[in-house]
């Protein structure tokens, strides 16, 4: 077993009830897209559920973004495609401010997932 050292972002969402199915796809067009920078390991990005047994939910979409280190994340964040997503795709369908947290973890990887 493998064991690796990376940087997630995660950030919680809390889009208007007024925005269009385009504006959400766009967004999370823009969003995938930041997959092209340097030091992004993985992206991810959808809209939240609850189901009757979960308590409610605030924030309607989530995106999360796994970095090779700090430093990465530092890059993705100054960088100018993210700068662009978040102030053009993102910033104008949000009903609230948005929460982020950023943290370290350490990935155990395993030879066969299936076992």
């Amino acid at each position: 077993m493998d064991n690796k050292t990376v940087i997630d972002h995660i950030v919680l969402l809390k889009v208007r009830p007024d925005a269009t199915e385009d504006e959400i796809r766009r967004m999370r067009q823009g969003v995938l897209s930041l997959k092209a920078i340097p030091g992004v390991l993985t992206i991810t990005v959808g809209e939240a559920f609850a189901e009757e047994w979960m308590p409610d939910r605030r924030f309607t979409h989530t995106l999360s973004v796994r970095l090779e280190s700090k430093d990465a994340l530092k890059v993705y964040q100054d960088h100018p495609m993210h700068v662009t997503v978040k102030d053009e795709l993102i910033v104008p369908l949000l009903a609230g401010p948005p929460i982020a947290i950023d943290y370290e973890s350490e990935v155990v990887l395993g030879d066969d997932a299936s076992k």
